[in-house]
C-alpha cells in the first residue's frame, strides 16, 4: 500500500478547509484529472469541488480550476459509477446502464422481491402472529416489529458486508446455533406444559373473587383473553405466556385463594422459555426469514440485470471489482494518482474495501474523518471497523494529523466539551492527544452572557415542551440579552432562524414542533407522512379521479374536502344518491375542470397531471382556508417535487410513467413532509438530522435517554479478530427474533442475550454509539449550548460514567448555577420552565397573504405554424400571369394535387434532361396517385416559374423548402418556406398555393394565405435582422403570382 495520511478532523475544527487546501497544493505537481475526492452527500461534493476551485481562482490558477471540473469528485457512489461507466465492457455490462435513485429503491426492491416474499408469507405470518406482531400497541409505542422490514434489512446488510445469496443463508445456520446457546433445555412435552397451563387459567377464573383489587384488575383481562382462547383449543401466543407469567394480585384483598391460582397460574406460564414448541417456531422463524432474504436479494439482483438497472451499492460492488482485477487496476492507475476521502467514519464495510483498494492503486490516499462522530451504525456503517482503519493507518507507519482547532464554538462550550468526552472517548481507545480540543478560534468579545445554559423542563411531556416554547418566545423577545456573532464578526441580537431544537426521537420531533407553532413560532422541521397531510390527499384525491372516472371513492374524498361544514355528511348522501356521479360532482366545484384535464390525459405527464389540479384556484383557495398556508404550501412543493423524481427514475429504469403509478410509488414510498423552506424559521431535527450542521443557539432535549442495544434486529458480525485491510472477510449476519413483542422483558431469553458475547459487544456499541450522538449534539452550538433536561437526573449522561464510579456530570443544585463534570465546575444559565397554566403569549407573526393576479387573456401556445396564421390588413399589390391554366379534369384530392406540386417545383431544375425531368415528375404523380394531372404539365409550372425568377432577380439565390425557426413576440415560429430568394436587395418569398379557381377570386384566396407567408417574412426579419416584406403567392394551377403586402 502506498502513502496513507488519516486526518482527525474534531466538529468545526476546517476539515474541508484543510482537504481544499491539499487539493489547491496537489494540482501544482499533478494533473486536475488524477484527483480523486470522495464524501457522503451531494451537497458536501458540491462544496467540495467548488471551494476547491475558488481556491484555484483565488490563486490565479485559472487553468486548474477549470481542468478540476474533469476531476472525480462526487459522493461515494457517484465515483464508484465512474469506474463501473469506464470499464463497462470489461464487466460484460453496458456503458449506458441506468442507475437507480435512493427515492426509488424501496419501490422496485418490492416489486423486483414480490414473489419470494409472497412464497414464505404464508409461514412467517403464522409465526410473526404467534411472536405477537399484531398485537395492539399503544399510541407511544411506535412502529410494530414487521418481518418484512427485516428480510429488507438484512438484504441490506449483506449487500453492504459483500454476502451473496449463500452468504445469506450460511448466515441462518449460525444465527439458530448462537439463538440455541440463549435457550434453557427443552421440556420434554410441550403438551404437557399447555394442558397446566390451561387447567391453571380455568382454575384462575373460578378462584376469581366478585371485586378484584386495583392490582388484579390488570392482568386478569390477559387472563380472561388466554382462558377463552385456550377454552376453544387455540394456540396461545408467546407474548401472552410473558404476560400471564408476571400475573398477580393483592392476596389480602383478593383472597388466598385466587392468590395461590395467580401463583400457580405464574409458575405455569414462566415455564415458556422451555417449552419444545418455542424453539421450533423461533428456529424456522430464522430460518425462512433469511431464506425469504436469500431469494429475495437473488430477484432483486436478477431484476436489475435483465433490465440493465444499477443501484448504489452495485457502483461500489462493480468498482471493487474492477480494483481487485489486476488488468482494470493496472489501467485505472495510469488515469488517477491522488485520493480524498471525507467523512470517512461512516463507511460500510464494502465501501472500506473500495478505499482500501484505492490507497494501494494510488501513490498517496488521504482519509478525513472523526470517529467520534460515527453515528450511522444503523445504516450499516461500523464504527468498530472504522475506527480499527483510523487506528491502524497510524500503527503502520503512514502519517496521522488532527485538526484540534474549533472554528465554531466558544470557549466554554469547547471546554465543557473536553471534559464531558474526553474520559470516555479514551476508554474507547481514542485518546486525547488526537481527539480533544486545542481551544477555540473564537472569541468572546462582544459577548455578556455564558455559552452554557441548563433548562430544566417540569411537567409531562407535552408540558415541558410547551414550557421551553415559551422561554424561546421570552429569549427572543429580548433577543438583545442573547446577542449572537454572524459570519462577520459582528454582534446582534437572537433570531428565530439561530436556533435549532434537537431531539433523539421523532415524536419528540413532533411534539415540540407542535409547541412552538402553537406559540406562533415558525417551525422548520421533517415530519413523516407527506400522503396523509389533508392538502395533499385533496389533491390526490383530485389525481386518482382524473385517472379513473369510475373512481367514486375519490369523488366523495372531493366532495368531503369541499364541505365547508366538517361534520356535514352531504357527501355520504350524495354517494348514496340514485345518481351517485351527478350528486357528487355537484358538491365539487371543480368536477368540470378536472373531467376536462382527464381529456388530456395522454398527452400530460404525471406531473403535469399533479400540477393541473394544484393550479385550479378553487383548489387553492380551499386549501388557503384551512390555514398554516406556508406550510401546506411546502407541502405541495413537494409532492410536485416526488412527481418530478418519480419521472426521472421511471425514465432511467425504463418503466413506463403513470399516473397510477405515481400514485403507487407515493404509497410505497411514504415520503416525509418537508422542513419549512423559511429561512426564518426554528429547526427542529433529530441528532442524527443535525450532524454537519451549525447553530448560534443549540438546545438539546430527549436527556432522558438510555442506551438499548439492538440485540433482536439483524446485525453484521465478523468471525475471529477484524481486519481493516480485509474488510469483507469473515463477516456473517446474524439475526435473532424476540418471541415476546412488548412483553418479555426480565426474561430468560432477554438475560441470556445481554449476557452473551454478542449481547455485550452489542451493550458496548450501543453506549458508544449514544456517546458520540451526544457529542454530536454538544458541538452543534456556536454561540449557546442549552440542556433542556427533565427534572429527574438525566440518564442520557449515565454513559459517560466510568463503571463503578459517581456520575460524571452533576446538574446544577436547586439556587446554584453551576454544572459539574468531573472535577470542573461549568457556570450556566440555570432556569426552571414551567408550563403556564394559561393561554400563553403568541409569538407575533407576519400573517399570510396570497396576492391573486388579474385575470388576463389566455397565453398564446408557445411553438406556432404559419400555416395556421390568420389576420387582415392585407392588400394584393402586383399581379402576374405566368401562362395558361394547367389541365387538372379528374383531379378529386386536391391536397394530393397540392404535396405532388410541391414536390416538383422544389426538386425540378429546367437545365436539367427533359426525358429525365419528365420521368421523375412522372414518378412523383404516381406515389401521390394523381394521375390527371400530365408530367408535361408539371413541368411547364416548373420552367414558367424559374424563368420569371431569373427575369426578376438576376443572380439570385434561389433556396428551395427552406426550414425556418425563428422567435417572433413571446412565441417560436417554425416552418419551412416553399421557395426563398436572397437577392442583390434583400430577400422575397413565394408560396406555392394549388388553388383552381377562377379569376375573380384569385385576389380573396391570395389575402387568405397573406398571414401565414407574412410571419414567415417576421421569422426571416427577426433571424436575419433584415427586413423581409417582399411576400408572393404562387398559383402554379391557374398560372399566376399575386404580391400581397400589409395595407
Amino acid at each position: 500500500m502506498t502513502k496513507l495520511t488519516a486526518v482527525t478532523a474534531s466538529a468545526g475544527a476546517g476539515k474541508t478547509t484543510r482537504i481544499v487546501g491539499d487539493i489547491a497544493a496537489e494540482v501544482a505537481t499533478r494533473p486536475p484529472e488524477e484527483i480523486v475526492a470522495t464524501t457522503f452527500t451531494i451537497k458536501a461534493a458540491d462544496e467540495l469541488v467548488e471551494r476547491a476551485r475558488a481556491r484555484l481562482f483565488g490563486d490565479g490558477q485559472t487553468e486548474a480550476a477549470a481542468r478540476l471540473l474533469g476531476a472525480r469528485f462526487g459522493t461515494v457512489n457517484a465515483v464508484c459509477g465512474q469506474i463501473v461507466s469506464e470499464f463497462a465492457l470489461d464487466l460484460g455490462r453496458s456503458p449506458s446502464t441506468a442507475v437507480i435513485g435512493a427515492e426509488n429503491e424501496s419501490l422496485i426492491f418490492s416489486m423486483a422481491a414480490d414473489r419470494a416474499i409472497a412464497a414464505h408469507a404464508p409461514v412467517l405470518n403464522e409465526l410473526a402472529e404467534r411472536f405477537g406482531y399484531n398485537d395492539p400497541r399503544p399510541p407511544t409505542g411506535g412502529e410494530g416489529p414487521d418481518w418484512r422490514r427485516t428480510v429488507r434489512r438484512i438484504v441490506d446488510l449483506a449487500r453492504s458486508n459483500g454476502l451473496d445469496a449463500d452468504g445469506v443463508r450460511s448466515s441462518a445456520n449460525r444465527s439458530i446455533e448462537a439463538y440455541r446457546s440463549l435457550q434453557p433445555l427443552a421440556a420434554p412435552d410441550g403438551a404437557a406444559l399447555d394442558a397446566v397451563l390451561k387447567d391453571a387459567l380455568a382454575a384462575t377464573m373460578a378462584a376469581r373473587p366478585a371485586e378484584l383489587s386495583v392490582k388484579a384488575k390488570k392482568p386478569m383481562d390477559v387472563i380472561r383473553a388466554a382462558h377463552q382462547r385456550a377454552s376453544r383449543g387455540e394456540t396461545l401466543s408467546w407474548p401472552a405466556w410473558a404476560r400471564l407469567s408476571k400475573a398477580e394480585c393483592a392476596p389480602t384483598k383478593d383472597g388466598p385463594a385466587f392468590a395461590a391460582a395467580i401463583t400457580a397460574l405464574s409458575a405455569a406460564a414462566g415455564r415458556h422459555a422451555e417449552h419444545p414448541r418455542l424453539r421450533e417456531e423461533t428456529k424456522a422463524f430464522i430460518h425462512s426469514t433469511f431464506e425469504c432474504a436469500a431469494e429475495a436479494l437473488a430477484a432483486y439482483q436478477e431484476w436489475k440485470a435483465q433490465r440493465g438497472l444499477l443501484d448504489f451499492t452495485d457502483q461500489e460492488a462493480l468498482a471493487l471489482e474492477v480494483l481487485r482485477d489486476p488488468t482494470m487496476a493496472g489501467r485505472l492507475r495510469e488515469r488517477i494518482s491522488r485520493v480524498y476521502v471525507d467523512e470517512f467514519q461512516d463507511s460500510s464495510p464494502l465501501q472500506l474495501a473500495v478505499f482500501t483498494a484505492l490507497a494501494g492503486l494510488v501513490e498517496e490516499s488521504t482519509w478525513v474523518g472523526d470517529p467520534k462522530q460515527a453515528i450511522y451504525g444503523f445504516r450499516g456503517a461500523d464504527t468498530d471497523l472504522t475506527q480499527a482503519a483510523f487506528a491502524g493507518a497510524a500503527a503502520g507507519g503512514d502519517s496521522t494529523d488532527v485538526l484540534a482547532t474549533s472554528w465554531r464554538s466558544r470557549t466554554g462550550i469547547v471546554e465543557l466539551s473536553n471534559a464531558l468526552f474526553t474520559p470516555s472517548f479514551e476508554r474507547m481507545g481514542l485518546p486525547a492527544a488526537s481527539h480533544a480540543f486545542a481551544g477555540t478560534n473564537r472569541s468572546e468579545t462582544g459577548f455578556d452572557r455564558t455559552a452554557l445554559g441548563w433548562w430544566t423542563l417540569t411537567g409531562k411531556v407535552d408540558e415541558q415542551a410547551k414550557a421551553l416554547a415559551a422561554q424561546i418566545v421570552a429569549s427572543l423577545e429580548n433577543g438583545a440579552e442573547w446577542l449572537v456573532e454572524d459570519r462577520s464578526g459582528e454582534h446582534r441580537p437572537l433570531a428565530i432562524g439561530d436556533i435549532a431544537i434537537l431531539c433523539r426521537t421523532n415524536t419528540d420531533v413532533a411534539r415540540y414542533a407542535r409547541a412552538l407553532s402553537q406559540a406562533g413560532l415558525p417551525v422548520a422541521v421533517e415530519r413523516s407522512g407527506l400522503a396523509r397531510t389533508p392538502h395533499v390527499e385533496l389533491v390526490l384525491a383530485g389525481c386518482r379521479w382524473i385517472a379513473d372516472a369510475s373512481d367514486r371513492l375519490a369523488l366523495a374524498e372531493l366532495a368531503r374536502f369541499f364541505s365547508d361544514d366538517p361534520a356535514s355528511d352531504a357527501w355520504l348522501a350524495a354517494a348514496a344518491d340514485a345518481d351517485p356521479e351527478g350528486a357528487l360532482s355537484a358538491l365539487v366545484p371543480v368536477a368540470a375542470a378536472l373531467a376536462a384535464v382527464r381529456t388530456e390525459t395522454l398527452s400530460l405527464t404525471p406531473a403535469e397531471l399533479v400540477d393541473a389540479v394544484v393550479a385550479q384556484p378553487e383548489v387553492m383557495a380551499r386549501i388557503e382556508r384551512w390555514g398554516d398556508t406556508a406550510i401546506r404550501f411546502d407541502d405541495l412543493e413537494a409532492l410536485r417535487g416526488f412527481a418530478r423524481t418519480y419521472e426521472a427514475e421511471c425514465a432511467s429504469s425504463g418503466a413506463p410513467a403513470t399516473l397510477p403509478g405515481l400514485i403507487l410509488a407515493l404509497d410505497g414510498a411514504d415520503p416525509k413532509r418537508p422542513p419549512s423552506l423559511a429561512a426564518d424559521a426554528i429547526q427542529v431535527m433529530t441528532y442524527h438530522g443535525a450532524k454537519g450542521l451549525e447553530w448560534p443557539m443549540t438546545l438539546l432535549v430527549g436527556l432522558g435517554w438510555e442506551p438499548k442495544a439492538r440485540l433482536f434486529e439483524p446485525s453484521a458480525e465478523v468471525d475471529g479478530e477484524m481486519d481493516w485491510r480485509d474488510p469483507l472477510a469473515n463477516r456473517w449476519i446474524r439475526f435473532w427474533p424476540w418471541p415476546y413483542d412488548l412483553a418479555g422483558g426480565g426474561s430468560a431469553l432477554e438475560v441470556a442475550a445481554a449476557n452473551s458475547a454478542f449481547g455485550q459487544a452489542a451493550w458496548r456499541r450501543a453506549v458508544q454509539e449514544d456517546t458520540r450522538l451526544l457529542y454530536v449534539g454538544v458541538t452543534r452550538a456556536r454561540d449557546y449550548l442549552i440542556f433542556a433536561a427533565p427534572p429527574k437526573s438525566p440518564s442520557w449522561f449515565k454513559v459517560l460514567d466510568e463503571v463503578d464510579a459517581s456520575p460524571h456530570l452533576t446538574p446544577p443544585a436547586v439556587d446554584d448555577n453551576l454544572i459539574g463534570v468531573g472535577d470542573e465546575t461549568f457556570v450556566a444559565d440555570v432556569r426552571v420552565l414551567a408550563a403556564d397554566d394559561g393561554s400563553s403569549a403568541r409569538y407575533p407573526q407576519a400573517p399570510h397573504v396570497t396576492v391573486r393576479a388579474a385575470a388576463g387573456p389566455p397565453a398564446s401556445a408557445l411553438f406556432v405554424k404559419p400555416s395556421g396564421a390568420t389576420g387582415e390588413g392585407w392588400r394584393v399589390t402586383e399581379r402576374i400571369v405566368l401562362g395558361p391554366r394547367l389541365g387538372i379534369d379528374g383531379v378529386t384530392d386536391m391536397a394530393a394535387l397540392g404535396e405532388a406540386l410541391h414536390a416538383i417545383l422544389a426538386y425540378d431544375d429546367p437545365v436539367r434532361d427533359r426525358d429525365k425531368r419528365l420521368a421523375d415528375a412522372d414518378a412523383i404523380l404516381g406515389r401521390w396517385n394523381v394521375p390527371a394531372l400530365s408530367a408535361a404539365d408539371a413541368i411547364e409550372a416548373s420552367t414558367r416559374l424559374q424563368t420569371w425568377l431569373a427575369n426578376r432577380w438576376p443572380g439570385g439565390e434561389i433556396l428551395r423548402e427552406s426550414p425556418v425557426r425563428a422567435r417572433v413576440g413571446d412565441q417560436i415560429v417554425q416552418g419551412r418556406i416553399d421557395l426563398l430568394v436572397r437577392h442583390a436587395i434583400g430577400a422575397s418569398i413565394l408560396d406555392h398555393k394549388s388553388f383552381p379557381g377562377a379569376f375573380n377570386t384569385w385576389d380573396d384566396r391570395a389575402l387568405g394565405y397573406a398571414p401565414q407567408v407574412g410571419l414567415y417574412g417576421e421569422a426571416i426579419a427577426t433571424a436575419t435582422g433584415a427586413a423581409c416584406d417582399d411576400l408572393w403567392i404562387h398559383m402554379p394551377v391557374v398560372g399566376a403570382l399575386l404580391r400581397v403586402e400589409r395595407g
